[in-house]
């Protein structure tokens, strides 16, 4: 006698699903690069000193695992207090900006001013004026991503629909009722870009700081592993760092997801 067996069982949970469909692509990618890799590696015949053996980054890592992961923690010490201290910057001058334009025309051209200086230039003024350890690495990325945030968070602020300020208005609100039930709520999706973008790179601003201030770090890390030569150990903290950014990047996205879901802007919004 033939067994049925449940349509359901043969299909994985909804959740799972959708799951697997959001980190396919980012496998695929991983699979892609690592093709590339070997064929410009075999195909190209590029030396050991240019791009060395997927097998013996993977090796060098292993034994060096301890002073990767040491450098590592220093390297998201000094990523996230900047990614802290760079936004909270960034959200208030981005409020301030979008309020007042007395303020918008003195802190848009020296944030403007701040973006365009090279960080390599200014990191050994800032380890003169800050001294040489994470307060400057902290410093250095709240710079980097603190352009990107503001300027979203001011496209956010001022993206309210004008019948929401005049409701706003006509209920006698005050501006920090406004600020907190309609403008923040509204410009959260804004925001939440900034913070993205600046969770990519707080790590490389981190990385900037290090080598040219402390030493430690996988900025500190990489660049001696260049110096002597250790090509794959550098390679090996390279890649530790895309990870470490694709970390901190998805974590940033799956908290925006939440708290935009949840904003109470987005009838306001019409979202």
């Amino acid at each position: 006698m033939a067994i049925s067996v449940p349509s359901r069982s043969l299909t994985l949970p909804r959740p799972r699903r959708r799951h697997v469909r959001s980190t396919l692509p980012g496998v695929i990618a991983v699979i892609l690069l690592l093709v590339l890799w070997i064929v410009v590696k075999y195909g190209g015949h590029v030396s050991d000193q240019a791009l060395p053996k997927p097998l013996d980054v993977v090796h060098d890592g292993w034994s060096s695992r301890s002073a990767l992961l040491d450098a590592a923690r220093h390297t998201l010490v000094g990523a996230l207090g900047g990614f802290l201290l760079g936004n909270v910057l960034a959200v208030a001058a981005a409020v301030l900006i979008a309020s007042s334009r007395l303020a918008a025309r003195l802190l848009v051209p020296l944030a403007l001013t701040a973006s365009t200086l090279p960080i390599v230039a200014i990191a050994p003024f800032l380890t003169l004026l800050l001294g040489n350890g994470t307060t400057t690495i902290v410093v250095v990325a709240a710079i980097i991503i603190f352009f990107p945030t503001m300027v979203n968070g001011v496209l956010g602020l001022r993206s309210v629909p004008p019948d929401a300020l005049e409701l706003m208005q006509m209920a006698g609100a005050s501006w920090f009722d406004v600020l907190l039930r309609v403008r923040l709520p509204t410009a959260l999706p804004f925001i939440f870009s900034g913070l993205q973008v600046g969770s990519a790179t707080c790590i490389l601003g981190a990385m900037v700081a290090e080598w040219v201030t402390t030493g430690t770090g996988l900025g500190y890390l990489i660049l001696q592993a260049g110096v002597q030569f250790e090509v794959p150990l550098m390679w090996a903290g390279v890649i530790l760092a895309s990870v470490l950014a694709l970390i901190v990047f998805a974590i940033t996205g799956w908290i925006a997801r939440r708290v935009i879901r949840g904003a109470p802007g987005d009838a306001v919004a019409g979202r």
